[in-house]
């Protein structure tokens, strides 16, 4: 009897989809295709009052200034529950579940702690939203999905609502295959944005964004942008859910991501500092805080009126 033996990238997707990511790919630390367009796309303003994208702008040039060293990047998919009703409640669900961040990086250690029983291992960076990498053009080149209208990656098998991670390693991987675009004519995504914030080419304008004006935006919204928010208190599934990839996967949602109904704004006005804290310690929500929250939530229902 013939004994197979697998592969260290097979090894890895293994202990990856044990671990709960709905994909893992591969791709080499080469020089990013992507840099150039994302330099237009801050020079045109769309980046909003997000200055620290500007500030680490050139740290994106090369990986080797965020992990000196660094020769692949292994890149997974966290797929969270998919919306059947975007607008309900006003919650994005990848924020109604435990803090993203926080629950891929646990999950990208235990990785790394396996990896490095397997390879001899010096060089392993973690990288969950907040590093300075393209992480979208990693995904694209580890075979996770094709670019969306929207700009996010499209996974054939489970949609596009789910989250990005990287490890920064100096193994020599071998590449995964990437994915072709399978968007073909559909423009939902598109025609589902409220504020025609989507330039339909994979660019969105955060000026005009709910999710970055509800999350990001610091201080008061400008009178004229209120309206914009609708019933979105914090971000937005409208774009993201509209995509028909998204009718597939839902048993590959990690359980950490899955969250409870979320509270109505009139909830969010009542709260004081130290409940708000008591019931969203580690999950999105805390981040952005209460202030911004109630803010938000006194626009919604001067929305209703």
């Amino acid at each position: 009897m013939l004994r197979t033996f697998m592969t260290l990238e097979e090894e890895i997707t293994k202990e990856g989809r044990r671990l709960g990511f709905a994909a893992v790919g591969f791709t080499s630390a080469a020089e990013p295709e992507t840099l150039d367009i994302y330099r237009r796309w801050l020079d045109s303003g769309s980046a909003a009052r997000m200055d620290y994208l500007q500030r680490h702008a050139d740290l994106r040039a090369s990986l080797e200034q965020v992990a000196p060293g660094t020769t692949s990047v292994i890149v997974v998919a966290a797929r969270y529950p998919g919306n059947a009703h975007p607008e309900a409640g006003g919650i994005s669900t990848y924020a109604r579940g435990r803090d993203y961040h926080k629950v891929v990086r646990k999950k990208l250690k235990q990785l790394v702690a396996f990896l490095g029983n397997k390879a001899e291992l010096k060089v392993a960076r973690i990288c969950v939203d907040s590093a300075p990498v393209l992480e979208r053009e990693w995904a694209l080149r580890a075979g996770i999905g094709w670019r969306g209208r929207q700009g996010q990656i499209v996974n054939p098998d489970f949609g596009c609502g789910f989250v990005l991670g990287e490890i920064l390693v100096d193994l020599r991987l071998r590449p995964s295959t990437r994915l072709p675009d399978r968007c073909g004519h559909c423009r939902r995504c598109v025609e589902a944005c409220p504020t025609g914030a989507i330039d339909g080419q994979g660019l969105v304008d955060a000026n005009r964004c709910r999710s970055y004006l509800t999350i990001e935006h610091p201080g008061e919204i400008a009178p004229e942008r209120q309206k914009d928010l609708g019933p979105a208190l914090f971000g937005c599934d409208l774009c993201t859910a509209a995509c028909p990839w998204n009718r597939f996967g839902e048993e590959m949602v990690m359980p950490e991501l899955i969250g409870e109904a979320p509270p109505s704004p009139e909830d969010f006005l009542e709260m004081t500092e130290a409940t708000f804290q008591a019931r969203f310690q580690g999950t999105p929500l805390y981040r952005t805080g209460l202030a911004r929250l109630q803010r938000n939530a006194t626009i919604v229902l001067k929305n209703r009126q």
